[in-house]
């Protein structure tokens, strides 16, 4: 087996999911060769209904069966032709498990029928890692490295006129407030996630981190690997338009206000004397974000922690390997997630606080405030 041995979480996964994607590849040709043949022999059947030439009586019925049979017989091709597939996916599972605490895999049990795929590997760890995996390739997409390296950064211009669209979109009562935080020395809340970026340009940060801003440097060197500068976890993506990324920004400054008559005394009086920087999450019913406000990618297969943290491994190996290792699905948080809303992070400088930066979220993450728990 080519990664016997091996302990490289991120290399494990990227085989596991390369070889999954080849058995879904598998399926779905089966699934097409089956359906095709049973159409034309129905078409044929029922061409031959009528007929009353000797022998044509009976000839529907078996042209019928013939296609039952093949069905059967495309079931057990497939069986076999993804038998090595699974088995070779089995034993790097094998390795992978300890990683999670999993001591030991059970034995594969021999094939019956053609289930779903993950119903060919033993119950627990190894069957509810592959589900997770194979339930988001359909709707998965990658960029090779070349095509990321045609993406272009978002220009000034284009980030500039975002912002000033933005800026228009708060209320009068917070609008200066407002244009000031974006315009703050390390707010890139409109250049990272505003609606002026492409969706191209989010799934090339998602895989190869490739900052749509073009702050962070990002190379292809000699040998093939991406040398980045930029960082992004298992989800990229922004807001739609200037006003859906207004409208966290003005619940927060509503709030602040009315809690404490603003920003910088707000956050000061809900944070620790000696903390720098501070993560508010605001609820979209709070924050009147709607399904559409936001889009991106989200990481294929990231659905438990535990595949998550493979994910970011394998994306790590594919960036040193010069190669697609993770695929991203297209996602929208306010319509998915479970506690969607916006992070903005702020950081403290003096006795000032300054917006860094502002992103939708499917959930609050628990090192954050709750703007609604804030007085």
């Amino acid at each position: 087996m080519a990664l016997a041995g091996s302990g490289d979480r991120g290399e494990l996964r990227a085989a596991i999911e390369g070889l999954l994607r080849t058995c879904v590849e598998l399926e779905r040709h089966a699934d097409e060769m089956a359906r095709t043949s049973r159409d034309q022999a129905n078409r044929v059947a029922r061409g031959l209904v009528g007929l009353r030439a000797p022998g044509v009586s009976g000839l529907a019925g078996e042209i019928a069966d013939v296609a039952t049979a093949m069905r059967v017989d495309v079931s057990k091709a497939l069986l076999e032709a993804r038998a090595p597939y699974v088995t070779e996916v089995h034993q790097l599972l094998g390795l992978l498990a300890p990683l999670h605490g999993v001591a030991t895999v059970p034995a594969l049990s021999p094939p019956g029928t053609v289930d779903g795929l993950a119903a060919a590997f033993p119950a627990g760890f190894a069957r509810d890692y592959v589900a997770d995996v194979v339930s988001a390739v359909e709707h998965s997409a990658a960029l090779q490295i070349e095509a990321s390296e045609r993406v272009q950064v978002v220009s000034k211009a284009d980030a500039d006129g975002a912002k000033s669209a933005t800026g228009a979109a708060f209320s009068d009562g917070h609008r200066d407030t407002g244009v000031d935080l974006l315009d703050g020395p390390a707010c890139h809340a409109v250049e990272r996630h505003g609606p002026q970026i492409p969706d191209e340009a989010q799934l090339a940060r998602l895989i190869w981190l490739k900052d749509p801003s073009g702050a962070d440097g990002w190379q292809i060197t000699a040998d093939g690997s991406v040398l980045t500068g930029h960082r992004c976890g298992i989800s990229a993506g922004g807001f739609t338009s200037p006003e859906a990324l207004a409208k966290p920004i003005e619940a927060f400054l509503r709030a602040a206000h009315a809690q404490a008559g603003g920003l910088d005394e707000f956050l000061t009086k809900n944070t620790k004397k000696k903390a720098k920087v501070v993560g508010i999450h605001v609820s979209a019913e709070i924050a009147g974000l709607n399904p559409g406000d936001a889009c991106g990618y989200r990481g294929a297969g990231t659905q438990t922690k535990e595949t998550r943290r493979d994910w970011l491994s394998a994306r790590e190996f594919g960036i040193a390997e010069g190669r697609v290792a993770v695929f991203g699905v297209p996602f929208d948080p306010i319509t998915e997630g479970s506690d969607p809303g916006a992070t903005l992070v702020f950081r403290r400088s003096g006795a000032t606080w300054w917006l860094v930066t502002c992103y939708p979220v499917e959930k609050q993450s628990p090192t954050n405030l709750r703007l609604e728990d804030l007085s």
